[in-house]
């Protein structure tokens, strides 16, 4: 066995290596460059994902609800930032609340801080334990060194844990291997002005690899409805670093780590009558650094040590926020007959300290070190010949806040043959209290003498979800497939915000709102995504996603915030994506999105993005494009009244950027 790993590995370095000469050399280098164009969008995306099982595995053998953004597809769809490219992702709602911040999430429950999506950067949460939200604008990688952003709508809690109630997404960069030499990449825009990474990638030797990076990019304001600034900027830079040291065919070690430094402006709703508006600047800085050890074993089981610190500092004018994470995790993988096992456990510690500089918002206590425990297993049984597979298990945490939690999932997949797959999903989630959820205390000035004071409470229990999936694909040839799911979700112990007993002192009255679990909700909907390659230089992707959601008191009654939850999320979401390959190098592709009409206040908006490229060989890169061509602005999020931010609305951008590698 050893000597046939050790030939393997011998051939795939040739190989690579007689690539590498191809790619390289100057001569003839269009010609490699048309044969990638000719390749399908399946072809061009990632064969296998990682995310549904922890493992590499096809998407056609994935009994999850799954999409992939391939790196082909990111470089050509326009964008400048990561929320930006999940547009595309069906049952995911992505809205633009101002210049610099986004509301996403998956199957509902949209808001600034959507609290049942988790986000990783190569297997590093970046769901942020404070308000159980992800501070997008920090997530500013280069999209370059972006591999793919693998997606799973529905729960993925058994393998990730608490909070991937509604779906996970992990954005997975390119080896070090894959982003040798230098990248610059530059352009200006309507809406930035000004933006540029660059990327240096080499090797000490054969086995150790590496590559530095540094970005920059600035966003100027964008307005309100009325045509005022909304005074909303960014000003972001960030540095970062990847190592791949592969001493063998079985050994792998990863060694990255980023540094952020910027300033967010942004417009606040004060709830004051008299002065409704407040600006705000936040100045924020922070980084990680993560290790991640692959071995495979002498029985041909796979051992992965994965271990991170993660520290962010953000001070504004209402709170200086300091928080550190170290996240230590372990998984094995073995095959015994027909079961192919995984297993492991992990554990978290998050620390974090909050300073008041206003007396309307204060946290209770102002320093808390949260632990978290986990152990899992889950395990694939094939049998019918490898036709049908069943696939269950669970994963057991236990937090500070609630105790014990239990997540388990069982999941049926059957392949007839390679032309169909079928397969069905029965899951439990949870998504833990935050600090917000226990500790805060909040006042609003709702009017002349009346104060709003909103505080969590010590029993917040955690939220819980139980989901039915069925899901479908279809792959009748090479140009064409189909993916489509249906699901369920049942969710129980909603946050809600109850109002209790007026306080009154003379002529001053405030009104106490306690966090709690009063609320239970239904969630239903259909999914479908296609890929066709109607001929070798045209290629179509698509998708639709219908969802209905009702929430409501545990009582039977209906709650306002439910309401309002409601009405963050969209019935109907539709996108269309073109990409044509024309002569002399060009690529002309465009991009469709439609949203319907949210409750809140928000109209339903079509969006069309057209792009240009020209690409004479492997070296260089131009491209010009505008982005929401079918009006001057548009309204894409109306936060609720418990969301501090003002939104405002999305323009229409124009772009020019270039990229050179060599």
């Amino acid at each position: 066995m050893a000597n046939k790993l050790k030939l393997t590995s011998k051939i795939q370095r040739l190989a690579l290596f007689c690539i590498a000469l191809r790619t390289a050399a100057p001569v003839g280098a269009d010609d490699n460059l048309s044969h990638l164009k000719a390749l399908s969008l399946q072809e061009l995306s990632a064969t296998t994902v990682s995310i549904a099982a922890k493992n590499q595995q096809p998407i056609s053998e994935t009994p999850s609800a799954v999409f992939v953004i391939s790196h082909e597809e990111i470089r050509r769809s326009g964008m400048q930032s990561i929320p930006e490219l999940l547009r595309k992702v069906p049952g995911l709602e992505v809205a633009r609340v101002d210049a610099n911040q986004w509301a996403v999430s998956s199957r509902g429950f949209n808001g600034i801080n959507a609290n049942k999506l988790l986000v990783m950067m190569d297997g590093r949460t970046v769901y942020d334990p404070l308000n159980s939200g992800v501070y997008w604008n920090e997530q500013d990688y280069p999209l370059e060194d972006i591999d793919r952003i693998e997606v799973i709508r529905g729960p993925g809690a058994t393998l990730w844990g608490s909070n991937a109630v509604n779906g996970v997404i992990n954005i997975v960069t390119r080896s070090a291997q894959e982003s040798q030499g230098v990248l610059l990449s530059g352009g200006t825009s309507r809406e930035e002005p000004g933006f540029g990474t660059f990327r240096y990638g080499g090797r000490l030797n054969p086995d150790f690899n590496y590559r530095v990076y540094g970005k920059y990019n600035h966003r100027e304001d964008f307005h309100f409805g009325n045509g005022e600034k909304a005074n909303d900027s960014l000003d972001m830079g960030r540095a970062g670093f990847r190592s791949d040291w592969t001493p063998d065919a079985r050994k792998n070690l990863i060694v990255q780590g980023d540094y952020f430094n910027g300033d967010m402006q942004q417009s606040l709703n004060s709830l004051d009558p008299v002065s409704p508006i407040s600006a705000d600047n936040t100045k924020k800085h922070g980084g990680n650094l993560l290790l991640r050890w692959q071995q495979t074993l002498e029985n041909d089981s796979r051992l992965q040590i994965r271990s991170y610190v993660d520290h962010a500092v953000r001070n504004n004018s209402r709170l200086d926020y300091r928080r550190s994470t170290f996240d230590l995790d372990l998984q094995h993988d073995f095959s015994w007959r027909a079961h192919n096992v995984t297993w492991g456990a992990g554990y978290r510690f998050n620390s974090d300290q909050l300073s008041q500089k206003q007396a309307l918002l204060r946290f209770d206590p102002s320093q808390r070190d949260v632990h978290l425990f986990n152990v899992f297993a889950q395990d694939e049984w094939r049998f019918l010949a490898d036709e049908l597979r069943l696939i269950y298990g669970s994963k057991v945490e236990h937090n500070d806040f609630t105790g014990f939690e239990i997540q388990p999932s069982a999941r049926l997949l059957w392949l007839p043959n390679r032309q169909h797959s079928l397969w069905g999903a029965v899951s439990r989630a949870v998504r833990v209290p935050a600090r917000v959820d226990h500790d805060v205390n909040v006042l609003f000035n709702v009017g002349p003498g009346t104060t709003a004071n909103v505080m969590g409470d010590d029993n917040f229990d955690s939220e819980s979800a139980i989901s039915y999936e069925l899901g479908y694909r279809f792959f009748p040839s090479d140009a064409f497939n189909l993916d489509t799911t249906l699901f369920y979700s049942d969710y129980g112990r909603l946050s809600t915000t109850e109002p209790q007993t007026p306080l009154v002192n003379g002529d001053n009255i405030t009104i106490p709102f306690l966090i709690a679990n009063k609320a239970n909700g239904e969630a239903y909907g259909w999914e479908t995504a296609l890929n066709w390659r109607v001929s070798e230089r045209w290629r179509l992707q698509g998708s639709y996603s219908l969802f209905a959601i009702a929430l409501h008191q545990r009582d039977g009654s209906l709650d306002s915030a439910a309401t309002v939850a409601e009405g963050n999320s969209a019935r109907n979401r539709f996108n269309l994506s073109s990409y044509f390959n024309l002569p002399y190098q060009l690529e002309f592709d465009a991009h469709w999105y439609y949203t319907d009409h949210l409750i809140n206040q928000v109209p339903a908006y079509h969006r069309l993005d057209l792009r240009l490229g020209w690409q004479p060989n492997l070296h260089f890169e131009l491209a010009v494009g505008a982005q929401n061509l079918l009006d001057n602005r548009h309204l894409e999020f109306s936060p609720y009244i418990d969301n501090a931010v003002i939104s405002s609305e999305f323009e229409r951008n124009y772009y020019l950027k270039a990229t050179v590698r060599y």
